[in-house]
């Protein structure tokens, strides 16, 4: 008798289409693995419930993805370093004896900067955001040298995770802060539903020349991309960060190796249906 098929859920908001779900639902026969990979939608209110009924019935790992990150804290009986100095978990392994939480955000932006070659050691960053996703990029930032700056929506919203050394400021300053600083990079991580439709955030002419600007919306070009190309600035989007995410999350659930390349194309073949 083969073994039984292990569920992994994405919880999130919206969470389809998935390019997560694309991804580990390649890797998993690649790799041997009789798993299957299954987004729900949830947000920080309907999640507990949901996660206590599939956890009941064999739930073997779990994905939260927005606006999910921080309530899955309290779902896990361990967390890792990382979770808790962000307050937020955005991966879980599930077994009978606990829930350990992690969180990978930091590691993937850490791999996806180095395979672009961004250099930001004892230069300025500017971080738009302060959510869970922002607040790891400007963990891996400041572990790279970087003088890291968040603009925030809320100044009065807490932010776990965000060192003593990096400067919170106004979003409505973001855009003096890039004409007087000129930041080496401008890192999205506002992961906006509307991010290709929506207006801009603030005058993209303000963004200084050299300046290299990284999108963590991946599917489709945002209006900051697009700027970012009609200006022939260096510019990148989330794809490959959440690729090395879905890695290290799949390496932590099943502690084989992830298989990349299968990932990688299984990606590119959901983006490519997306633009069909």
């Amino acid at each position: 008798m083969g073994e039984v098929q292990k569920i992994v859920a994405l919880f999130g908001h919206p969470v389809t289409p998935s390019l997560s779900a694309a991804m580990h639902n390649a890797a998993f026969p690649a790799t041997g693995l009789e798993w299957s990979y299954i987004p729900f939608r949830a947000d920080a209110t309907t999640l507990p419930g949901l996660f206590a009924r599939l956890k009941g019935n064999g739930l073997a790992a779990a994905d939260f993805a927005y606006p999910c990150e921080e309530a899955a804290v309290g779902l896990c009986d361990e967390l890792s370093e990382e979770a808790k100095l962000l307050a937020a978990v955005n991966t879980a392994r599930i077994s009978a004896e606990a829930v350990r939480g992690h969180n990978v955000d930091a590691s993937a932006f850490e791999r996806s900067l180095g395979e672009l070659g961004l250099e930001v050691a004892r230069k300025a960053v500017l971080v738009l955001g302060t959510g869970a996703a922002a607040r790891a990029c400007g963990l891996a930032l400041e572990r790279a040298g970087a003088a890291v700056t968040y603009a925030a929506r809320d100044l009065t919203r807490p932010r776990p995770g965000v060192s003593t050394r990096a400067t919170v400021i106004a979003w409505n300053d973001a855009e003096r802060f890039l004409t007087v600083r000129k930041p080496a990079a401008l890192i999205d991580a506002t992961l906006t539903e509307a991010a290709a439709e929506g207006p801009p955030s603030f005058d993209y002419d303000a963004i200084p020349r050299g300046c290299f600007v990284y999108d963590l919306n991946c599917g489709c070009p945002t209006s900051l991309l697009k700027a970012a190309a009609d200006r022939a600035l260096r510019a990148a989007d989330g794809l490959s960060m959440l690729i090395y995410k879905a890695a290290r999350a799949f390496e932590l659930w099943t502690g084989a190796e992830a298989p990349l390349d299968v990932m990688r194309r299984a990606a590119a073949a959901e983006l490519e249906k997306g633009e069909a």
